[in-house]
Order: C-alpha cells, then structure tokens, then sequence
C-alpha cells in the first residue's frame, strides 16, 4: 500500500518530503487512519507532525479520526517534562533581571541560538519575543520536543567509514547533504559517502535544562530573551514577573 511504503522510510526522508508525505496522508481517510496507526506504534513522533497538520487531524470531520488523534497527542507529553514546567511555575512570579539572564543565556543557550549579537543561529530565532508571554517562553526551554519545525529536526549521518555526525539539514543537492551542528559549524556530505540518514525526531536543544538553571537564573533567562532590545536603559516591555 502506498500510504505504508511512505511511512516505512519517513525517518530517513528530508524535511520537505516528510511534509509532503504527511499532507498526502491526511489528505485521505483511510491514509490518515494509517498515519495514526504509525503514531500510535511510536514509529512517528507526535512532534514530528507540524502545528497545522496537528490542528486538521484535531479538527478532523471524522469524528473517529478526530477523537483519535486528541487522544494520541494529548498523551504524548512525557511526565518528567510536565513536571519539569509544572515545578517552575513560581518562576513566572520572580521578577528577572535580564542583564544577569545575558549571562546565562551565554552559558546554556548561544551554542545554538543568537540574541543581540551573541550565539549562533543553528535552532529556531527566538529574537524576536515581543509577541510571545513569559509562560510560552518557559514551555519552549523545558518542554523543547513538544512541537518541533520540521526545519530543525535533528538528523544522525551515518558514513560509510564509520563516522557519526548529528545535527539539521541546512540544504541539500542531488550529491550531497548540509548538516548545520551545534556551535553553528556546517558539514558538506556527499550522499556517496552516506551508509544511513536518519531523523531522530527530537529538537538539538537537549531536554532537563532545568538541572542547570536553578528557578531564579531562568527568570533572569526569560526577562533577558523577552526585553533584551531594552538592556540600553530603556523602558522594558515588562520585568519579568506577573
């Protein structure tokens, strides 16, 4: 069956395809059923699946489809990052200082993202905060897998000289492959030399950040990510606390 041949190989299929191929199945009842199937198996992740593709299987007509697919990915929030965003709750009440949140933002997060000049832009920009609140900020450092851009899912290249190396499909061609890595380096890979490409279905930024910022360091993490435009002197947006 069509549906299953595509799904068979998703892992290994670049963003682009994994787009089209999960449209094409939602696109068809007896597809969608299918894609679900797979979910359900574990052999897709629920965050592979981008929002708005989420929302029509949420949304579906089906009433089955639709009953299913909450359900699925209702449950697919591990405990310990439920825990994690519910014990740093009282966070969102700190007032942060986000000349202090510069610092460690420096230290947990410039080796993949880049505010006011500092990092590398390897995972999604997260500059431009004005629009977001403190609480979905705080879901997005500890809860990074719940909703990934099929853009910066992480892919494991296996060489055929045994060399392993992770990291995002920066851009590809007919004979080879860009994976962009932590620290922004960038390795040119000719797909003659690929014995496995592989996404891992998971986000470069690592899960159990919390273990290195203890809750006053990431009030000042948020004040820093949400006001940094403001560290001149000028009137922030808010200080952090509510």
């Amino acid at each position: 069956m069509l549906g299953s041949r595509f799904l068979k190989q998703f892992a290994s299929d670049t963003p682009p395809i994994r787009r089209a191929i999960i449209d094409g199945l939602i696109a068809n009842a007896d597809r969608t059923k299918l894609l679900l199937d797979a979910i359900e198996a574990g052999k897709i992740k629920p965050n592979e699946i981008d929002t708005t593709q989420v929302k029509r299987l949420t949304d579906n007509r089906d009433a089955g489809i639709k009953s299913r697919a909450v359900k699925l990915f209702a449950a697919a929030m591990p405990a310990d990052r439920a825990k994690a965003l519910a014990d740093y709750q009282p966070v969102l009440a700190m007032k942060g200082d986000a000349a202090k949140g510069q610092v460690v933002f420096e230290k947990n997060c410039a080796a993949c993202h880049r505010i006011n000049g500092i990092g590398v832009n390897v995972a999604p920009d997260i500059s431009d905060s004005r629009t977001k609140k403190f609480e979905q900020i705080l879901a997005d450092i500890l809860q990074p897998n719940r909703a990934i851009d099929n853009n910066f899912v992480g892919y494991t290249v296996r060489q055929l000289d045994g060399t392993v190396l992770t990291g995002i499909l920066a851009a590809e061609t007919a004979t080879s492959i860009t994976l962009r890595q932590q620290g922004g380096k960038e390795a040119v890979i000719p797909r003659s030399e690929i014995d496995e490409l592989k996404s891992n279905g998971q986000s470069l930024m690592p899960e159990g950040l919390e273990r290195q910022i203890p809750p006053p360091d990431m009030a000042d993490l948020l004040s820093f990510i949400k006001n940094w435009r403001y560290l001149d002197g000028r009137t922030p947006l808010s200080d952090g606390s509510h």
